[in-house]
């Protein structure tokens, strides 16, 4: 019988291979690693996993074993999964609510509020906060225009999308780009206080 082990932190794929890394690096068989989560075949022991906890921790990473905790770590997956999405379909998701809900099966109404009751945040300043700092990736690649970049990012307008960075960053979207120093968290670093708008 296998096992889930969720995982706080991950964000991308580069945490993945990181990870997987680890679990090679102590000899730690696992079927899969995606983000959020470790998959292993055989049930493991406490000892085991509290190894495989420990050589995370050194990289940033932690194992959750609260059943709240594990809701968290699902959601900020999904969130992630969510944004790249809408990147790579130019804004064409369906609605964020029914996304999670459709993963997580269980009501968004109970999701949000547990999200908020362990994170101090709610689901929606989360995703905007990821999405903004998608925005700056995506900026200082200089690949697209900034109109082009509001509409990849799910915005109907480009009015719109600066006047949502600049309330979330301080910063107009080309005061950012022409900033030599920008301000930018990778999105596992992202704290509460970078959720507060101005």
């Amino acid at each position: 019988m296998g096992r889930i082990l969720f995982i706080k932190n991950m964000c991308c794929e580069r945490c993945v291979a990181t990870i997987e890394n680890i679990l090679t690096e102590i000899g730690q068989p696992f079927s899969e690693v995606k983000i959020g989560e470790i998959r292993v075949e055989e049930e493991i022991s406490e000892i085991e996993i509290n190894r495989i906890n420990d050589s995370l921790v050194r990289c940033g990473f932690s194992l959750v074993d609260k059943p709240a905790a594990k809701t968290v770590v699902q959601i900020q997956a999904l969130l992630c999964e969510y944004v790249r999405a809408i990147v790579n379909n130019s804004g064409k998701m369906q609605k964020l609510s029914t996304y999670i809900e459709s993963n997580l099966h269980r009501s968004y109404y109970h999701l949000s509020k547990t999200f908020s009751s362990e994170t101090g945040l709610t689901i929606e300043k989360y995703f905007l906060a990821l999405k903004m700092e998608k925005a700056k990736e995506l900026i200082l690649e200089d690949k697209l225009s900034l109109s082009s970049i509001g509409w990849q990012l799910g915005y109907t307008s480009s009015q719109t999308f600066s006047t949502q960075f600049k309330k979330v960053t301080g910063l107009t979207p080309g005061a950012f780009k022409l900033n030599p120093n920008p301000p930018r968290k990778a999105w596992d670093k992202l704290l509460p206080q970078d959720f507060e708008q101005s």
